[in-house]
């Protein structure tokens, strides 16, 4: 991946874990959604026309 003769490394030093992807991903995904619980629940609160006319 990376010339020898450039750079000390000839692979980068990881490795993939699955679980951990999956872990991460969940864990944004969850914490995505509950980031928009509540202004949708103050939204849902407003009655249409009273939003609308400070607008």
């Amino acid at each position: 991946m990376f010339a020898p003769e450039i750079y000390f490394l000839s692979k980068l030093p990881a490795q993939v874990d699955a679980v951990e992807v999956a872990t991460v991903t969940g864990m944004a995904l969850v914490l995505s959604f509950l980031a928009t619980i509540y202004p949708s629940w103050r939204a849902a609160r407003i009655e249409p026309a009273e939003a609308l006319r400070y607008e």
